[in-house]
This record gives C-alpha cells, sequence and structure tokens, in this order.
C-alpha cells in the first residue's frame, strides 16, 4: 500500500456545546459526506469482494516480474488497480469507524480491511525482491525502452534504494503476514484511550458539573481559571497514570515489535530504518535534538517572562497555556470561522482559495465532536476520494488554527492528486506537514496584523508562541523520547511504567529546567501521546522539521509575494515525485543543515520579544 495521510495533532479542541451530542445529533453542514466514497455498505462489500478478487491476479506474476518490460509494465500497473480499491475499502471503513468507536459493526469492518491489506501485502511481498534480484542494467533497460515504464524511474530509484534491506522472497513473505497482528499496539491503545478510559466530572468556569472528556480537556487548560485548569489537568492525568502499567507494557511491545522489523532488515537500529526508508538523512534527526536541546534558552525565557506577568510564584504544568489577558477572539462562529481562515490564506492565491471554499461545499470537513468520535484532528483520504478532514470546532482561535493545518493537509492532497499520476500521488510526511503548518503561519501573520487593540496583540502572540511551543519545541521533546526508548530496547533494557516516567522527566527537565515546577504526574504523558504508538513510528520529529521549514516558506511568501507563492504550490503539486530534502531545497528551505533550526528558534525569541514589548506598552489586566 502507498502512503496514505493521517495526520493527528496532540492538541485539539472539543465541541462548543455542554452536552456532547450524538452523532445522529449533529447537523449535516457539520459533517462530513463520505457517500461520495461509496453511496453504502453494499457498494463497499462488492469493492471488498474485487479487491479479495485480485489476490491470485497478483500472485499470478511470481516469476515473471523481469520477463520482459510487457509483462512488468502490465504487473504494475495491476499492482497498483489493487492498491487504488484496496486504499478506497480501508480508508471508508476506517473514517465510518472513527465517527463513533462504539459501533462495533464499523470497528469489524475496519479490523477486515486491514486483514485484507495483510493478505494482499502478502500476496504481493514477492515484488520488491524479484525486482531487485533483475540486474541493475536490465532492469534500466526495460524502462528506458518502454514508454510507459519510464514515469516510473524515480519510483524504481526509491526502490533500488531498499535493495541492501530487502529479504529474500520468502522472508518478505513472512514479514508480510506479520503486518497485521504486529500492527495491534497501536488498536490497543486507540480503543483504550478514546473508549475505555474515564476521566470523572470537574467543574467548570461558571461552576457548574461537567465530564472531563479528552476533546474538552483540552479547551479547559486554556481557562482563564487556574482552579478550572488544575482539575482538568489532574483528572487527566490521574486516569493515564492510573494505566500506567497497562499502557507501558503495551508500548514496549509496541517498540519491541518495531525494533524487530529494523533488525530483521539489518538497518543499523529502528531509528536508521525510519530515516532511511523516508529517505532523510538520520543526521537530520540527531541534530534537530541536539540543536535544540542548546537553543531551549528563549522557551525558559518565555515561559519566565509568562509567570511574572500571571502574578506567579511558580509555573505549574497547568498554568502552560494559562492566558496572559482575557481572549479577544472567542465564541467564533463557524461560519466566521472559515471566513478568518480564507482571510490568512490569501497571500496563496485565488487558485488556493477555490478549492479551499470548494472543500466546504462537497463535503470534506468533519467539524465538531460527537460521542465516541475519534479524538484529534486529521486528513485522511485516498487517490480518488475527497481529501477528507475531522477536527473538533469549539469557536476558539484554537479552532481556527486547527481549520487551517487541517485544511493544509487536505488541499495538499487534492493538488498532488490532480497533478501527479497515482504513483507520485502520495507525500512523505517530511512534506505533508510543512504543507500545513505554513498556512497556520499565514494565518497567524494576518491575524497579528489586523489586531484591534494592545490587548488583542498580547493575546495573539501568546497563542501564536504557545503553539510555537506545541509544534517545535515539544515535539522535539518528544523525538528525543521515542529515540531514547528505542535506543533502550535496542540495547536489551526493559521499558516499564517507572522507566518511561523516569525517562519522560529528564526530557522535560532538559527542556523546560527550572520554568516550570513539575508536578509528579506529569512524568506519565508519554502515555497519553498517540503518535508514539504509529505504526510509521519516529514521526513526531518531522513536525519540529516540518514547523521550521513551513516558518522559513510562510516568510518568504510574505516578503517576496508570486515566486515565492509559485514555488510553494510546486511544493505542493509535487507529490512523491522527488525526494523530499530536494523538494524542499528547490521550495527554497535546505533542511540537511541546522541552519532553519537556528533560524526557527531565533524566530521564537523575536516573537517573545514582541510580546514582552506589547505588554510593556499595556495596561496590565491579569485575567488569572
Amino acid at each position: 500500500m502507498r502512503i496514505l495521510l493521517l495526520t493527528i495533532l496532540l492538541i485539539v479542541p472539543s465541541a462548543f456545546a455542554n452536552d456532547i451530542p450524538d452523532r445522529a445529533d449533529v447537523a449535516r453542514d457539520l459533517k462530513w459526506d463520505l457517500t461520495a466514497m461509496y453511496p453504502s455498505w453494499e457498494a463497499w462489500e462488492s469493492d471488498f469482494k474485487k479487491a479479495e478478487a485480485m489476490v491470485p491476479r497478483l500472485r499470478a506474476f511470481r516469476g515473471k516480474l523481469g520477463k520482459d518490460p510487457e509483462t512488468l509494465q502490465i504487473a504494475l500497473e495491476t499492482s497498483d488497480e489493487a492498491d487504488i480499491i484496496l486504499g478506497n475499502v480501508y480508508v471508508f471503513a476506517g473514517l465510518n469507524s472513527f465517527e463513533d468507536l462504539r459501533n462495533s459493526d464499523n470497528s469489524a469492518r475496519f479490523s477486515q480491511a486491514r486483514s485484507l491489506i495483510a493478505r494482499v501485502n502478502e500476496a504481493t511481498a514477492f515484488y520488491r525482491p524479484e525486482l531487485l534480484a533483475v540486474p541493475v542494467d536490465k532492469l534500466k533497460r526495460m524502462i528506458d525502452s518502454t514508454p510507459d515504464l519510464r514515469i516510473r524511474q524515480h519510483e524504481i530509484d526509491q526502490l533500488l534504494r531498499q535493495k541492501k534491506y530487502t529479504l529474500s522472497e520468502r522472508e518478505e513473505e513472512l514479514l508480510s503476514a506479520a503486518t497485521d497482528p504486529l500492527g495491534k499496539f497501536n488498536n490497543v491503545f486507540t480503543s483504550l484511550v478514546n473508549a475505555d478510559l474515564k476521566f470523572g466530572q470537574i467543574r467548570n468556569e461558571k461552576g457548574e458539573l461537567i465530564e472531563l472528556t479528552k476533546g474538552r480537556y483540552s479547551t479547559l487548560i486554556f481557562s482563564t481559571n487556574r482552579q478550572v485548569r488544575e482539575d482538568a489537568w489532574k483528572g487527566l492525568f490521574s486516569e493515564y497514570e492510573k494505566f500506567g502499567s497497562t499502557i507501558a507494557a503495551n508500548y514496549e511491545g509496541h517498540v519491541k515489535s518495531r525494533a524487530f522489523l529494523a533488525k530483521a532488515r539489518s538497518y543499523d537500529s529502528r531509528l536508521h530504518a525510519a530515516t532511511f526508508s523516508s529517505a532523510i538523512p538520520e543526521t537530520v534527526y540527531t541534530n534537530l535534538i541536539a540543536t535544540t536541546r542548546e537553543g531551549a534558552a528563549p522557551l525558559q525565557r518565555y515561559l519566565n517572562l509568562k509567570r511574572h506577568h500571571l502574578g506567579l510564584d511558580e509555573l505549574e504544568v497547568w498554568d502552560l497555556y494559562a492566558p496572559l489577558v482575557e481572549p479577544t477572539m472567542k465564541n467564533i462562529s463557524w461560519q466566521d470561522a472559515k471566513r478568518i481562515v480564507a482571510e490568512g490564506l490569501a497571500p496563496l492565491g485565488r487558485e488556493y482559495l477555490d478549492i479551499y471554499w470548494m472543500g466546504f461545499g462537497e463535503g470534506w470537513v468533519d467539524a465538531v465532536e460527537n460521542r465516541g468520535k475519534r479524538g484529534g484532528a486529521y486528513s485522511w483520504g485516498t487517490f480518488t476520494s475527497k481529501p477528507y478532514f475531522s477536527m473538533n470546532f469549539d469557536g476558539t482561535v484554537n479552532s481556527l488554527g486547527t481549520l487551517a493545518h487541517e485544511y493544509g493537509h487536505s488541499i495538499h492532497s487534492y493538488l498532488r492528486n490532480e497533478n501527479q499520476p497515482y504513483i507520485y500521488s502520495g507525500s512523505r510526511t517530511f512534506i505533508a506537514e510543512v504543507a500545513s503548518m505554513t498556512n497556520e503561519a499565514l494565518l497567524y501573520a494576518e491575524l497579528l496584523n489586523e489586531a484591534s487593540s494592545t490587548e488583542e496583540r498580547i493575546f495573539l502572540l501568546q497563542k501564536y508562541l504557545d503553539d510555537f511551543r506545541g509544534s517545535f519545541f515539544r515535539q522535539v521533546s518528544f523525538a528525543d523520547f521515542e529515540m531514547q526508548a528505542h535506543a533502550r530496547v535496542e540495547a536489551g533494557d526493559a521499558l516499564t511504567k517507572d522507566s518511561l516516567n523516569q525517562l519522560y522527566a529528564e526530557i522535560f527537565d532538559a527542556y523546560y529546567g527550572n520554568a516550570v515546577k513539575v508536578h509528579s504526574l506529569n512524568a506519565s504523558e508519554w502515555s497519553r501521546i498517540p503518535h508514539f504508538f504509529r505504526n510509521d513510528n519516529f514521526y513526531v520529529y518531522q513536525y519540529a522539521t516540518s514547523y521550521a521549514a513551513a516558518t522559513a516558506l510562510a516568510k518568504q511568501i510574505r516578503e517576496e509575494g508570486e515566486p515565492a507563492k509559485e514555488r510553494f504550490l510546486t511544493l505542493l503539486k509535487s507529490g512523491d515525485s522527488d525526494y523530499p530534502i530536494e523538494l524542499l531545497k528547490q521550495a527554497g528551505v535546505d533542511m540537511s543543515t541546522p541552519q532553519p533550526i537556528l533560524d526557527t528558534i531565533s524566530e521564537f525569541s523575536h516573537l517573545v520579544d514582541q510580546l514582552e514589548a506589547a505588554i510593556n506598552n499595556s495596561t496590565w489586566n491579569n485575567p488569572t
């Protein structure tokens, strides 16, 4: 299967109603329209059977891939056809399951689709080793002599990169067969934290007793009432801590499964496997962590500035998102949110905005929380589907950022699919997050430009800095944790609740220092990060590298105008037609050096300077 984009943010707002509705009670214009993929489950079942029937067709090419160009072309086209059908079957079942994880029928269909993918992968496991067994000169002659194969030159180049780490045909079959069972750790985590964990009740700002949910937590943690923030934080983290041993055992199994797969292919480590398969130099990862650890002073300076102006003796963990002033943009309507984001994205031009508005009319967006809905915000689609995305809108500026972010993913998907053949319609995560984060940077620049008062400027600067911290410094610390956890397993050490808590606490201290008073429960935060359980792990570092690239690209678009905009749109339309480092270089950013990381830290420091200046020029009104 080729890349199917599924991106989940770590901080996502909840629905704006006090009572979380059932799915059936959500207004139609706030829900996506999946009927454009399949009008019914009967239609889905028909494609499911069609994909099943292709298994023997795919197996029939065994031993024939190097025979002649015509056979190779038919084999690859048949594989693409199966991928497209199977992608639709899998994503449709997944999107329906995510609407309400309590629906066992939809969960069963999603599981069926995953199992079918494993069977197809097993049936086609011989493709890579058999192709790599063809002498390179002969393979290149076959491609050069056939126009319909010539377009696959980059695809074959990517395949040849993997030659050293490709196993025998039988071994590839075994690893493919293991894909489904070794991928269950993520499913266990998702089901546990979305369907089984209960966080009790707390009182909101009005003194009302409300149910605490993951979605509501992400709004309550921004409350101007410190007691509400503390109660929400402790209510959430106490539940994760309670299940810490279970989640740790599940995480250890997940890490061991990824380490096993890397070792089976003779990679130096799981980190090596993850970066090499994405065509990213491993030094991009390690330099990111080293450069950011050394550059943590502006982060600590910002947090000390926040503590001072909140009038606190100590900044507790639940104060990290505390507002410095009363929110000046709140209770934003869904219609206004769409307009505000469109105004922020105006520098990207008419073509981009036309697609933006078209998506609302075509039902791309699932906008609000309902009971059982999968947490997080994400964009997911296939080559032939709409680029759907889900979020939990709550009328805050946070929601504006999420809307801009996820729409960035979906428009990126749309442009790739419109401008690339199927084989290059995917996108490496290294590029995918750049698309979404550039949108956020442009949105914040416009919001700051239009700020109507000093207080609004303070509010927006602080919001931008908090998001900056979350998308850059926080993600680097997560990448640091993930790297060290895998290294421990590969060294033969066990991962337990206590050892993981200790590791997380040590890393948190390295980035936040004495700027934050650390509550003992904070050490368990690793247990609620869904990205750690992704089957394509070592994912989170790409949030930080993408943030650095997006910061640079947004600045270029604002300052250069049309040339930078065209470079950015070309990047979005390029899909997987070249390696991600090269695509970013063509767009104007060289991520193979530490310079973009240093520039990003410098930009953060500059924003802290602006915030401090705005505070000094204001009539201070501490909301906490």
